[in-house]
């Protein structure tokens, strides 16, 4: 994995950091420091804190001892992250949302790590195009939410939306939506694109400081996170031929607006 000499250091591998990012929560979920728990433990606070960044395997006795200080004694909880542990060499890990509370944040840990972000949605917006007001009515309950804050941050990453026409289309009836659609377009470090090509599901490819390049597949209550080099190689290829067959959205964009603006109030 490349290594970022101003940034974090770079995680062992993709699944180390997905454990080392549930650690972290799961100790400030029971009000422990990295301070306080690694002397409760009775570890270096730089052993503790190469476990959360993901720069090192969790030996299980470690973390089965760290869970039952962190008073995290869910069996399903703990046997999901043994087995992340087990196996942290495996290029991939494939996540269920259902019944549990964890990996709620790794969407959004990935794209505030990131330093560029591909999306394609082709039947329905990605999560951050939504306005507010559509994330507070519908989205907030759902733990593939991401925070917003990634658009306006300081040194954003670049981000490329592979938009499909039907995802457009959807939202012909709402015009505050396509206006909030349009100004995020607008924005200097987001590419916009529009495409007819449907031929493939949904997928984010995610440039990280930590974990390299990551490829996220999200399925409806679950999430698939991979950093197997054949397959990003296949998607970056998809990529390549999603972005020759698009247009910019702006004409359709203004055409739908202009409808709404000529209806009267």
């Amino acid at each position: 994995m490349p290594t970022n000499p101003r940034g974090p250091s770079p995680a062992n591998t993709l699944r180390t950091w997905i454990l080392g990012r549930e650690i972290h929560r799961i100790m400030q979920a029971a009000n422990h420091t990295n301070t306080t728990l690694a002397a409760t433990l009775g570890w270096d606070r730089s052993k503790l804190s190469r476990l959360t960044g993901g720069q090192r395997r969790v030996p299980l006795p470690d973390l089965v001892h760290l869970l039952v200080t962190c008073g995290h004694t869910s069996k399903a909880d703990r046997d999901q992250l043994l087995a992340l542990a087990t196996h942290h060499r495996v290029p991939h890990h494939w996540q269920n949302h259902l019944n549990t509370d964890l990996y709620a944040t790794t969407q959004t840990d990935l794209e505030h790590d990131s330093i560029a972000i591909t999306y394609y949605a082709p039947t329905a917006l990605p999560d951050i195009l939504h306005t507010p007001e559509h994330h507070h009515a519908h989205l907030t309950a759902s733990p593939l939410v991401p925070t917003q804050t990634i658009l306006t941050r300081p040194n954003p990453p670049k981000i490329t939306i592979i938009l499909g026409t039907p995802a457009l289309h959807a939202l012909a009836a709402n015009p505050d939506r396509l206006r909030h659609l349009a100004a995020t377009g607008r924005r200097p470090h987001i590419s916009l694109r529009l495409t007819t090509d449907l031929s493939t599901g949904p997928f984010t490819l995610l440039h990280t400081h930590v974990c390299g390049k990551v490829l996220h597949l999200p399925l409806h209550t679950s999430s698939l996170y991979t950093e197997h080099p054949a397959t990003l190689r296949a998607y970056d290829a998809i990529t390549t031929h999603l972005l020759h067959n698009t247009t910019g959205p702006t004409p359709i964009l203004n055409r739908l607006i202009a409808v709404h603006e000529r209806i009267p109030a």
